[in-house]
């Protein structure tokens, strides 16, 4: 029983982020593609910061932006994603600390 309510949770929480990054931008400015977990291996078990962080992808419809639409796209998905703290409290509990924005296969620009 304990295991389904943990599972619930989760999937809660996914379908929660999967809402809240569908509506960061307008259709016509980038499509959002889903997120995904990553356990970073380089870093031993025993230390003392968590080894996960989530990467969430979103696909930009006009190709490349400048680098100040860049940096304010960045800002738009990581304050998004701030201010739901019961979504920022559930990351947090679940192991991890840091959480990526993409917007294309090359780059990635840290959130928190």
């Amino acid at each position: 029983m304990l295991a389904t309510i943990v599972l619930s949770a989760t999937n809660a929480h996914a379908e929660n982020i999967d809402i809240l990054m569908s509506s960061v931008f307008p259709p016509d400015e980038a499509t959002y593609i889903g997120f995904e977990s990553v356990e970073r291996e380089d870093i031993p078990v025993s230390a003392a910061v968590e080894r996960k962080y989530l990467i969430v992808d979103f696909r930009l419809q006009s190709g490349q932006l400048q680098s100040e639409q860049l940096q304010a796209s960045v800002h738009k998905v990581c304050m998004t994603l701030l201010k739901d703290r019961d979504l920022i409290r559930h990351l947090s509990d679940s192991g991890y600390d840091m959480v990526s924005v993409a917007f294309d296969r090359r780059s990635q620009f840290d959130c928190l």
